[in-house]
């Protein structure tokens, strides 16, 4: 038990010496807002679908958006959405227009849909399925679907559609569907600028810290209210991996925790809040010289940077992403998954911030819930070998806990992020199991450095 104790907390410090900005994984949306069809014109997916736009940037997104689209411009912007995702991304498709189910099926409308008959829609419109097929190819962690699209039939006599809104659909391993309204129901267009439900999501996500359960509910129960109970929205999920569109993000003062003392031959002063995380190269290397502090051995530690493949880096000691987390590494001879990833760095990086995050530890034989707390200290000038190094300081916190099983700890790290080195420059680790005992206890102080 011991061992595995060891081994568990041993990688949770491993994945330090890839620092994990806290920025998740690679972003990406497909934003499409449909409102110009001609025999049944919509007033709000155009506005839906830019304030949507703009508030996906906001928390981390990379953003494809079509307004007013045809059938093969729809097709070409899913084509752009799926090649853009890897491995490691989280994906969001939304879409604002007119939609209908036919024989099960859900359908999302282009602008030159011309559908005289049902049989017709297979081949007019974008098949939902089509959509869920391309998240599903990416093999990414946390896909989110967002349908504000059961409006009434576009088409009137021309097409009796079997059915009304959209046909019930289960959300596969790692996904969330959110439709606008319940199955058989049609969703209103809303009288403001934004529709009755995108309208209320928009608030919902602007709200730090809230997991996106929590932040559907809230829509739900604010759609409900204000259409006195005629519209309700709801979701399908299979999310295995807690997802936020927004970090819990606190100002502390005077609670601020103290930073550990400066070595001697520090400066203490301000330097701009950093605000990017590191750009990663092949080839880039860090050496440290580590100190156990349970025994007085030392020994020289380095990692490198061997291939930056799409949104993949390949590490000397693992897999990891574009922004610095580990998301696969083997440490004593166990291999452990990191979903979404590591969490070591936030971005930006201001003093006196606190960011509550989660992870999820995966190996053969045991799975671990990580909860991560990083606040965010004082800004100094640090004496090194490697020189004079602007840096920050940060206390990071992890709190895992085995699923069915008992086994938890802690594992806490002081450590100095310099923007000039991409990683920190000096570093006090400490492991403790969950019974109180000292399972390691090292400190890390940079020998020297290779970037670009």
């Amino acid at each position: 038990m011991r061992r595995l104790f060891a081994t568990l907390l041993a990688a949770v410090a491993w994945t330090a010496a890839a620092q994990a900005p806290v920025k998740a994984p690679a972003r990406i949306a497909l934003v499409i807002g449909n409102a110009a069809y001609p025999s049944a014109p919509l007033a709000n997916p155009l506005n839906d679908a830019a304030d949507m736009a703009k508030e996906l940037e906001a928390a981390g997104f990379t953003v494809i958006r079509r307004e007013n689209a045809k059938l093969r411009d729809m097709h070409l912007a899913l084509r752009e959405f799926g090649d853009k995702l890897g491995k490691t991304s989280t994906g969001l498709f939304y879409f604002a227009g007119h939609g209908v189910q036919v024989r099960g099926r859900n359908y999302l409308l282009p602008v030159d849909a011309d559908i005289q008959r049902e049989d017709e829609v297979a081949f007019s419109a974008m098949d939902l399925a089509a959509v869920m097929e391309k998240l599903d190819s990416a093999r990414n962690p946390v896909n989110i679907v967002i349908l504000d699209a059961c409006r009434d039939n576009p088409f009137g006599a021309k097409l009796r559609a079997s059915a009304k809104g959209f046909a019930q659909m289960e959300a596969p391993a790692g996904t969330l569907i959110a439709y606008s309204t319940a199955p058989g129901t049609a969703a209103a267009d809303g009288g403001g600028r934004n529709g009755l439900y995108t309208g209320h999501l928009l608030v919902e996500m602007k709200k730090p810290g809230a997991p996106i359960e929590e932040t559907f509910r809230a829509v739900r129960a604010a759609v409900r209210r204000d259409s006195k109970g005629a519209q309700v929205s709801w979701e399908s999920t299979s999310l295995e991996t807690e997802f936020k569109f927004r970090p819990t993000v606190v100002q502390v003062a005077a609670a601020r925790p103290a930073a550990p003392s400066l070595p001697a031959g520090t400066a203490q002063r301000r330097i701009a809040s950093l605000t990017m995380p590191p750009v990663l190269v092949a080839g880039d290397s860090w050496t440290w010289k580590v100190k156990n502090m349970l025994d007085g051995s030392e020994a020289l530690r380095t990692h490198q940077i061997r291939e930056v493949t799409g949104e993949q880096v390949v590490w000397d000691h693992g897999l990891g992403d574009l922004m610095g987390n580990l998301t696969k590494a083997r440490t004593l001879g166990v291999m452990y998954e990191y979903k979404p990833s590591t969490y070591h760095f936030v971005f930006p990086l201001r003093t006196g911030a606190v960011y509550d995050l989660d992870f999820l530890q995966q190996g053969a034989e045991h799975t671990f819930d990580a909860k991560v707390k990083i606040n965010v200290g004082e800004e100094a000038d640090l004496d090194t070998k490697a020189g004079k190094l602007k840096s920050i300081h940060l206390r990071r916190e992890v709190k895992y806990k085995e699923r069915g099983g008992n086994r938890q700890g802690v594992n806490s790290w002081d450590y100095w992020y310099s923007p000039q080195a991409k990683r920190w420059i000096r570093a006090e680790l400490k492991n403790t199991a969950g019974n109180g005992k000292v399972l390691s206890h090292e400190t890390w102080e940079i020998d020297s450095f290779n970037v670009r």
